[in-house]
């Protein structure tokens, strides 16, 4: 049987294979992952990959999309709902400090964790990219 930090292991490795640039997250409490990028729409954006011990599980979520005034939070919203029902692999939603996050669980199978992880990753780079626009549309518009 898996486990987390076997699972980890496991997508590393598929980083290490395309020559992706990662960090293990050493105070986390479950083993954990951070991947940078810099991408067409949004300048850097962080993706962080969760491994639970249970070895069948995980969570990934992205760092700040975008950082929403105050006065833009009813528009901010309506953005991300709409987000919520385009895009089905990912989790909009605003944070305590109104920075606009994503997030998402996945199942794992132990023989295709490093593919299916890199393919997450990819999902998430894509779909945070291309949401990021109608994001900042909302944020900035009169």
């Amino acid at each position: 049987m898996a486990s987390g930090s076997a699972n980890l292991i496991a997508f590393q490795t598929a980083l290490d294979q395309r020559d992706i640039v990662y960090s293990e997250l050493e105070n986390a409490k479950v083993p954990a992952v951070r991947i940078g990028y810099n991408m067409e729409n949004i300048e850097h954006l962080d993706v962080f990959f969760w491994f639970d011990p249970d070895g069948e599980t995980m969570h990934f979520g992205s760092g700040v999309i975008a950082h929403v005034p105050p006065n833009k939070t009813e528009a901010a919203l309506t953005a991300i709902n709409e987000a919520n029902i385009l895009y089905r692999w990912l989790t909009f939603f605003l944070d305590k400090d109104n920075d606009i996050i994503a997030s998402g669980d996945a199942i794992l199978s132990p023989n295709v964790v490093g593919d299916t992880c890199f393919e997450l990753l990819n999902r998430t780079l894509g779909i945070c990219d291309e949401a990021y626009t109608n994001f900042m549309k909302a944020i900035w518009a009169s």
